[in-house]
């Protein structure tokens, strides 16, 4: 379990609105370096119900940034906060990973489905901060349905 879910809410929308923007421009550049989704993907968006699979952009990178910056992450990981370097990120309509593995662009897929469900960048990023900080990371139910719908 995480903080506690008054501190966790008082966070994570302090943080939303920045990640958010950072995740805006993010999927920018996402998608004019990135390619298109192969079809198989493409099917697969289609049936998470994702509007026009075709315009989901995925760029593979040696290293997905995290939303903040060095010096934020040296104080996390100085306090105590797990802080990890992901293998995929889903933002808005855009993917980056560093591999080209179908179970992680699939995982990345049900994000991107999350998105448009709870209506873009902001909505998603106050709850998915909120479920990260209050039950952790493994135990949010946004990963939980990405893990098990993938």
């Amino acid at each position: 379990m995480g903080l506690p879910g008054p501190i966790a809410r008082v966070l994570a929308d302090s943080l939303a609105p920045s990640i958010a923007r950072w995740s805006s421009r993010r999927e920018l550049e996402i998608s004019a370096a990135g390619g298109p989704l192969d079809a198989d993907l493409q099917d697969f968006a289609d049936e998470l119900g994702i509007t026009e699979p075709a315009g989901i952009r995925v760029h593979f990178t040696s290293e997905v940034p995290l939303p903040a910056p060095a010096l934020l992450i040296r104080f996390a990981k100085a306090i105590g906060l797990p802080v990890f370097h992901p293998a995929g990120m889903a933002l808005g309509r855009a993917i980056a990973a560093n591999r080209p593995d179908n179970a992680l662009l699939r995982h990345e897929l049900v994000h991107l489905a999350q998105y448009q469900r709870l209506g873009g960048h902001l909505p998603f990023m106050r709850r998915y901060l909120f479920e990260c900080l209050h039950h952790g990371y493994l135990d949010s139910p946004l990963e939980i349905e990405a893990r098990e719908s993938s």
